[in-house]
């Protein structure tokens, strides 16, 4: 059961995060000014030539990771299963609502990349303390602070690093999650 296990999360994990990255290379390809605009990831959402793209990133990425946080099955993680379970959840709203369209949809979407972004830097300690403090759960974690400080920074201003900080701040969630997944989920089967 655990090679089962161990192969379902992270071949789930692996190829929800490569939608996310071939997705958004895609969508840099079609329209690479994106890259200097200050408008994050989002902005390829608000247009014909990269929603397809754009969606494969956000939305391929959360249906995936909702479907590795039902693999967890131990019941003292709960807290990452859940927050995965949200994370899924908010990509769908980040994705159909994008900030173009009008000030309500501008509203509900900055709402949820707030909330996901705190929920993932939360989430980041509670998994440096439930790894006991292994150095590459900090590492991890301190660049997320780093970065979504960063993009907090540059969210409002006409100009910056936005889509960059973004970027990094994701990437290191996920080598987060990867290191999760291997240290609390893949070395901890539930006995049936």
């Amino acid at each position: 059961m655990t090679n089962t296990i161990s192969r379902r999360t992270i071949k789930l994990f692996t190829i929800g995060l490569t939608c996310f990255c071939l997705g958004l290379a895609i969508c840099v390809v079609l329209k690479p000014v994106g890259l200097s605009i200050n408008s994050g990831i989002s902005y390829y959402g608000n247009y014909r030539l990269t929603i397809a793209p754009y969606t494969l990133a956000i939305v391929g990425y959360g249906i995936l990771t909702a479907l590795l946080a039902g693999c967890i099955k131990v019941k003292g993680l709960w807290p990452l299963k859940y927050s995965l379970y949200v994370f899924a959840f908010l990509c769908l709203i980040i994705n159909i609502t994008p900030y173009s369209v009008s000030s309500f949809l501008d509203i509900i979407h900055t709402i949820a990349g707030t909330i996901l972004f705190v929920m993932q830097l939360i989430l980041s300690g509670w998994l440096i303390i439930k790894m006991h403090d292994i150095i590459w759960s900090i590492v991890f974690s301190s660049l997320m602070l780093a970065a979504g400080i960063a993009a907090a920074f540059y969210i409002s201003g006409p100009s910056g690093f936005l889509i960059q900080t973004q970027i990094i701040f994701q990437l290191a969630f996920a080598a987060l999650i990867y290191l999760a997944l291997n240290n609390l989920v893949v070395n901890r089967v539930p006995k049936d």
